[in-house]
């Protein structure tokens, strides 16, 4: 009697091992629904990367955010004017309205071009990391006065390239100059 009782539990603990233990460790033979012990450890390692690679962002952002930091706040705003992270046509306007205004000049016939053109030959995502604005406009002005209106739109912060210019002339010194310019801003 001594005997069959230990061998009796060691064959029932092998039948558990083998029928109840063992699939539902490596996941063979489960109902609906059940996962197995390695499915959740695996499970778990990628939630851990996962983790761990949001913890090395944070890291890197709070390391970003102290540099940012560190500049002059002036700086920062002046390098935000010069090629901002979006499109403000009002604000464009505005600032080159006030050049103009600067000079005794009226903008006149002021159009926006948001340079969102569709080629027909490219196919996929715009992966470009800047867009671009168009604006025309004309002033009338003597070329003495329109001369150092150009110079203080080149001197401005902001990041302008005039693509056009066109004059009409007259017989009393005032001429009408029509203005292309294209800006930039990222994406």
């Amino acid at each position: 009697m001594n005997i069959i009782a230990p061998l009796i539990l060691i064959i029932v603990s092998v039948a558990t091992f083998w029928l109840y233990i063992d699939p539902n460790y490596r996941g063979t033979d489960l109902p609906n629904g059940a996962r197995s012990v390695l499915d959740l450890q695996k499970e778990e390692a990628d939630y851990q990367v996962s983790l761990n690679n949001s913890q090395n962002i944070r890291t890197k952002r709070q390391s970003l955010l102290d540099k940012q930091n560190l500049i002059n706040p002036d700086n920062l705003s002046r390098l935000q004017k010069f090629l901002p992270d979006n499109v403000d046509n009002i604000k464009l306007t505005i600032d080159i309205n006030q050049i103009a205004n600067n000079h005794n000049l009226t903008l006149k016939n002021v159009k926006l071009d948001t340079g969102v053109k569709v080629d027909p030959n490219k196919i996929g995502a715009d992966t470009s990391k800047y867009g671009t604005v168009g604006l025309s406009f004309s002033v009338s002005s003597s070329y003495d006065n329109f001369l150092p209106f150009l110079a203080d739109l080149e001197k401005s912060l902001r990041l302008v390239e005039i693509t056009s210019l066109s004059v009409t002339g007259n017989d009393t010194g005032i001429y009408d100059f029509s203005v292309g310019l294209k800006t930039y801003w990222l994406k």
